[in-house]
């Protein structure tokens, strides 16, 4: 992820934290070493070394939230953050806005390759969940990989 992105990303959780008023209940965070491992651990699977060959860093973070979360509050602070990564030349490729449910997808495009990708999916009163993964990946090779989770990318628009 560009420095720019990463400076966004820095300090507005914070005011993620402070809106949600919880820490992350589950944190992932795999850097180079811990991706070369589950590179080795799925060499049996071409789809996944795929995907992972192209990864520097990968976060996960994931929120439970009760009821008292404000929707606009939240709707607020995701579309502020879509703005500020746009700015940096990071684009919205899904967006999803569905009753109390949010789902953002950004990524730098390039032909079928996206790079700092970044998903945060909000559902009111349940959790929140951001996933940023920095590195390259080549959207065929992640469209291999989800089949195998019986994930449906097929009749995704995305605006690549």
């Amino acid at each position: 992820m560009s420095v720019s992105s990463l400076a966004v990303w820095a300090d507005d959780f914070d005011d993620l934290e402070a809106i949600l008023g919880v820490e992350a209940d589950v944190k992932i965070t795999l850097g180079p070493g811990m991706l070369g491992l589950a590179s080795v651990l799925t060499k049996d699977e071409p789809e996944a070394q795929a995907v992972l060959s192209g990864l520097k860093d990968l976060s996960i973070k994931v929120y439970r939230l009760d009821e008292a979360v404000d929707v606009d509050d939240i709707s607020d602070w995701m579309a502020d953050t879509v703005r500020k990564l746009a700015k940096n030349g990071v684009e919205e490729i899904v967006r999803v806005t569905e009753d109390d449910e949010r789902v953002h997808i950004m990524a730098r495009v390039n032909g079928t390759t996206l790079s700092d990708l970044s998903i945060m999916v909000y559902e009111a009163g349940d959790e929140f969940v951001f996933i940023n993964m920095d590195g390259d990946i080549d959207v065929a090779n992640l469209k291999d990989l989800t089949g195998n989770f019986d994930v449906d990318l097929n009749g995704l628009a995305l605006n690549l």
